[in-house]
C-alpha cells in the first residue's frame, strides 16, 4: 500500500487497557497471566527480545534450541503475554500461494516474487513441523482455504496474478484449485454472488495457546527470563559511537536498566518508537474481528470444511475460519463498511471502546450480517428467520480490535538493523504474520547467533536496509499509479 510517512507520527506506546479478544477471554486462568520469571529485573544478559508476541516466543524458541544459543534471554513485555497483534488476530494461518504475487513482482522482480511466495508455503510446513514436533495443543487444523472473488473486478485482479505465478513457473500443479465457472464457484463456497474461487492449502490455530507453549516451554526448560507490565521507554547504547562492534545495548524500563550484547525488536506496529528511523516505513493500523455463533445449517455436518477469504472492488475483503472445535466462526475485515477507512491507519487503540480511535460501530453492525448477507442458507432451509430474528444466542457474539503493522511493500523487516550491530528487528507483517512469522524467526535466530543471510532462507526483500526504507516509498507510488 502507499501513503506518506509524513502522515504518521510516532505510533507510542500499547494502550494500557485493552479489551480482551476471543482468545484473550480463555486465558484468565494462565500462569503467564502477570508473570515475572524474577522478582527484579537482571542487570545484564546476552539478548533481550522486546515483545511476547509470536514474533517474540518464536525467536526466543529458535534462537534457544539452535546452534550457539545465548546463555541469558530476557523478554520484555509492555502488557501481558501475547497482548499484541497475535492474542487479537483471526486464528488464520493463509500463505500466498499466488494472491499478490502480480504485485510483488512489479516491485521486487520475477525471482524474488516467487521466493516470497515460497516462504509462505514453507512457513505453512514449518508451522506444522513445529506444533507437531513439541505436541502444542492450540486447535491446530490443516486442510485448504478459498479464495473467493464476489464480483468480476476483484476476479480480474486474482486471474492476472494466477497467470503470472502459473507463466512464471510458480508451483500450481496439486496446489491450485482454480475454479472459474460462477455456478460451480457458487456451490463450492456457499457464497451466494461467487464469481471465481480458488483452493490451496492452509490452516487455522488457536494462536495464544500456541504462544504461551512457546513461552513457558522456553522459560521451564530453556532458562527464559519473561517481565510482562515492563514496557521498554528508551533502547541506548553504551558507546560514544553506534556503530562500535562492542558496544553494549542499555534498555531502559520503569523498573530498571538491562544492558544486553544484542536486541531483538519483535514490537510491529510500535517499533518506530523505539527505532526512529522506521517511522513511516512500518505504521499501524487497526483491525477489527468478531466471533458468532453458527446457526444450525452451519454447524455439525453443516460445518465449513475450508477457510476462506472473499473480496470484491478493488480492495475490499473479509477473512474467515470456522474453528472444528466447537464450530464458532472467527470473522474478519469490514473495512468497506467503515465511515472513515482512513482512520484505520496510524490507530493505536485497541481498547475496545467504540468513538473517535476505537472501535468503529459500522464494522461492529457490519458484523452482525455479514454471514446472511454473504453466505446462502445460513438460516435452516424452509426457514422465514430473519437476520434480527436468529434465536437467543446465535448468531453476532461480540467483537474486538487488535494493532497491526502495515509497511509500504507488504513484506516484513526481518534482520539486522543496519548501521546499528547487535540490533535486530522482526516486525511490519502487514496482518499476515501468521503465515510468515514462525520462518521469519528461525532466519533471525540464525543470524542473531552468528549465521550468514544465506542461511536463513529469508527473501533478500526482507532486510531492513537503509536503501530498502528509502526506496521503497517511491517504488510503490509508482506502482500504485502505473
Amino acid at each position: 500500500m502507499y501513503y506518506a510517512a509524513e502522515s504518521y507520527p510516532s505510533p507510542g506506546y500499547p494502550v494500557k487497557d485493552p479489551c480482551l479478544s476471543f482468545w484473550l477471554q480463555n486465558t484468565r486462568s494462565s500462569s503467564l497471566v502477570g508473570h515475572r520469571t524474577t522478582e527484579s529485573l537482571p542487570p545484564s544478559v546476552d539478548v533481550v527480545i522486546i515483545g511476547s508476541g509470536l514474533s517474540g516466543a518464536a525467536t526466543a524458541y529458535y534462537l534457544l534450541t539452535g546452534l550457539n544459543s545465548p546463555k541469558s534471554v530476557l523478554m520484555l513485555e509492555a502488557r501481558e503475554a501475547c497482548d499484541g497483534a497475535t492474542g487479537r488476530n483471526g486464528g488464520h494461518c493463509r500463505p500466498y500461494v499466488f494472491q499478490g504475487y502480480h504485485e510483488y513482482k512489479k516491485i521486487f522482480g520475477k525471482e524474488e516474487a516467487l521466493k516470497i511466495i515460497a516462504f509462505d508455503m514453507a512457513n505453512l510446513h514449518l508451522m506444522t513441523e513445529l506444533i507437531e514436533k513439541e505436541q502444542i495443543d492450540c486447535d491446530f487444523w490443516l486442510g485448504e482455504s478459498f479464495e473467493t472473488c464476489l464480483d468480476q473486478e476483484a476476479a480480474d485482479k486474482k486471474l492476472d496474478s494466477y497467470q503470472a505465478f502459473k507463466e512464471d513457473g510458480g508451483p500450481i500443479e496439486g496446489v491450485v484449485k482454480m475454479t472459474t465457472d460462477s455456478d460451480e464457484a457458487k456451490r463450492l463456497t456457499r457464497m451466494r454472488n461467487a464469481v471465481l474461487t480458488a483452493s490451496f492449502p492452509a490452516a487455522s490455530l488457536f494462536p495464544y495457546k500456541l504462544v504461551s507453549h512457546l513461552l513457558q516451554l522456553c522459560i521451564s526448560k530453556f532458562g527464559l527470563n519473561l517481565q510482562t507490565h515492563t514496557p521498554v521507554t528508551a533502547v541506548g547504547t553504551s558507546a560514544q559511537t553506534i556503530t562500535k562492534a562492542d558496544a553494549q545495548w542499555i534498555i531502559t524500563t520503569p523498573r530498571g536498566k538491562v544492558m544486553a550484547n544484542k536486541v531483538v525488536f519483535a514490537t510491529n506496529a510500535y517499533t518506530a518508537t523505539l527505532l526512529p528511523e522506521f517511522l513511516g516505513n512500518i505504521v499501524p493500523g487497526q483491525g477489527q474481528c468478531a466471533a458468532i455463533v453458527p446457526t444450525p445449517s452451519y454447524s455439525g455436518k453443516g460445518m465449513m470444511d475450508k477457510t476462506c477469504c472473499y473480496s470484491w472492488g478493488k480492495d475490499n475483503f473479509d477473512y474467515l475460519i470456522q474453528r472444528p472445535k466447537d464450530g464458532i466462526i472467527i470473522l474478519g475485515g469490514g473495512k468497506d463498511s467503515s465511515p472513515s477507512p482512513g482512520a484505520i491507519l496510524g490507530c493505536t487503540n485497541d481498547s475496545g471502546r467504540p468513538g473517535e480511535g476505537g472501535k468503529q460501530a459500522e464494522i461492529t453492525e457490519y458484523f452482525k450480517s455479514a454471514m446472511d448477507k454473504y453466505f446462502g442458507g445460513w438460516h435452516a432451509p424452509n426457514s422465514d428467520q430473519s437476520g434480527d430474528s436468529l434465536r437467543s444466542g446465535e448468531g453476532f457474539l461480540y467483537d474486538w480490535t487488535g494493532i497491526m503493522g502495515f509497511t509500504r511493500d507488504n513484506i516484513p523487516f526481518v534482520g539486522n538493523v543496519e548501521g546499528k550491530p547487535g540490533a535486530y528487528v522482526i516486525a511490519g507483517h502487514c496482518g499476515h504474520g501468521m503465515a510468515r512469522i514462525a520462518s521469519c524467526a528461525k532466519g533471525l535466530a540464525m543470524l542473531i547467533s552468528g549465521g550468514s543471510w544465506s542461511d536463513t532462507n529469508l527473501p533478500e526483500s526482507f532486510r531492513p536496509t537503509k536503501k530498502r526504507m528509502r526506496q521503497t516509498s517511491q517504488t510503490t507510488k509508482n506502482n500504485e499509479e502505473n
